[in-house]
């Protein structure tokens, strides 16, 4: 486009009245002024951490909060200390890192960080086929939202942290059926949804429904679609810029195809990037700049791919330890830096950090 609207400048100027001695030098559009691209590279290192230990979160000094087997715990990958803070199940960090909801063999409970106290939300099931389980924090961190999960659809909970009180959240104007809450912004909560019906009006079992959908919800259970996606094709949800124009997504179409792709929240279109069909994980820098996908490869382990979105070239290729892919990742605000973890051959946590240049 930039090269057809300089053309288009020399044209006018060569064919206006201009005096010959006025008439510019002719213009090699070769040579046109358009900026180069920088040339981005990543380099990335490995460092070995506690035993069993994959972080999901960063506190604001610096350390890594996560699960060591069942201990939540937190490690400073600077100085080596490690500090346990009780036992869990699974555990997930409010976004001001001032609290912690967790489940245990006691149910849903959620920790203050600064004074120790903790305070019991919700009992696990005791009979029935529904598993407790977390869901999101609002980004205020004064809201959580969890669940119980049944074979097709789950009762939803949101716990206020203020004043203690619990409501259900009940979907309005879509069916219920194999939802879940991925992300909770300032406009909403955005969940992954099922269909149970075709396009063309179809509504015969299938095990994963027709399709999936990611809806953007407000606290009244009135959802509205972001994607729009083919019978056939499942939105699988990564993670979001901060000004939540784009998200990251990955397009499962059966087999072991899964395409990755940039979603814009406007209009629904996907920008598809070519990251390879066995892509299982990935996640976008806050500014949209580059974005980390996690890909299978043979041997049953799996490799790091780091994008520059902006020239949609790779710019870092790493095979991973172990054989479970990373599922939280830590950026810099910057969009220069991003960190994970998970499970190495051994006993032992391995952390990654990839720094962009």
């Amino acid at each position: 486009m930039k090269k057809l609207l300089m053309a288009l400048i020399v044209f006018l100027l060569l064919t206006s009245g201009c005096a010959k001695n006025d008439r510019p030098e002719p213009v090699d559009n070769s040579k046109a002024e358009i900026p180069p691209h920088q040339v981005h590279t990543a380099v990335i290192t490995e460092t070995k951490a506690p035993k069993y230990f994959i972080p999901s979160a960063t506190m604001p000094d610096g350390s890594l909060f996560g699960l060591s087997g069942t201990k939540l715990t937190t490690w400073n990958p600077e100085n080596g200390e490690v500090k346990t803070i009780g036992n869990a199940w699974s555990g997930m960090l409010s976004p001001n890192a001032a609290k912690i909801a967790f489940t245990d063999d006691l149910g849903l409970q959620v920790l203050d960080v600064d004074t120790g106290a903790i305070t019991s939300v919700d009992q696990n099931p005791t009979v029935g086929d529904s598993a407790l389980d977390l869901g999101v924090w609002s980004p205020d961190s004064g809201k959580f939202m969890y669940m119980f999960v049944r074979e097709w659809s789950s009762d939803y909970f949101i716990y206020n942290a203020e004043t203690g009180e619990k409501k259900t959240y009940e979907f309005g104007n879509i069916p219920n059926f194999l939802s879940r809450p991925v992300d909770w912004y300032d406009n909403g909560l955005l969940f992954a949804v099922h269909a149970n019906q075709s396009k063309s009006g179809e509504q015969e079992y299938k095990e994963s429904g027709y399709r999936s959908d990611l809806m953007l919800a407000d606290i009244e259970g009135t959802f509205t679609p972001v994607s729009d996606m083919d019978d056939g094709q499942f939105a699988l949800y990564c993670d979001t810029t901060n000004d939540n124009e784009t998200m990251l997504v990955l397009v499962w179409e059966g087999e072991s195809k899964t395409s990755v792709g940039l979603l814009n929240t406007g209009d629904g279109q996907i920008d598809y990037i070519a990251a390879g069909d066995n892509t299982v994980e990935g996640s976008i820098g806050p500014d949209g700049k580059f974005a980390i996908f996690i890909t299978a490869i043979e041997g049953g382990r799996f490799s790091a791919r780091v994008f520059d979105l902006e020239s949609s070239t790779g710019i870092l290729e790493q095979e991973l330890a172990g054989y479970e892919p990373p599922r939280h990742f830590m950026w810099s605000g910057d969009g220069r830096t991003v960190a994970f973890g998970l499970q190495g051959d051994d006993e032992n946590g391995i952390f990654y950090t990839v720094k962009i240049k």
